[in-house]
């Protein structure tokens, strides 16, 4: 095993980068060094229509 425990996808990453208040929540508790996110989650996100230079 690789020793993550959770695969986050786009919206939850994008909530979390927001600040949003229903997804912060859902993360309180969880470890970001045990989640990870898959390519299709990386293609998405890197193609947000409002990501920042800093977030890519």
């Amino acid at each position: 095993m690789n020793g993550l425990n959770y695969l986050l996808d786009t919206n939850i990453i994008i909530g979390l980068l927001k600040g949003n208040d229903t997804v912060i929540p859902v993360l309180k508790g969880i470890s970001l060094t045990v989640c990870g996110f898959s390519a299709i989650t990386r293609m998405e996100w890197l193609s947000y229509p409002s990501l920042t230079a800093d977030e890519a």
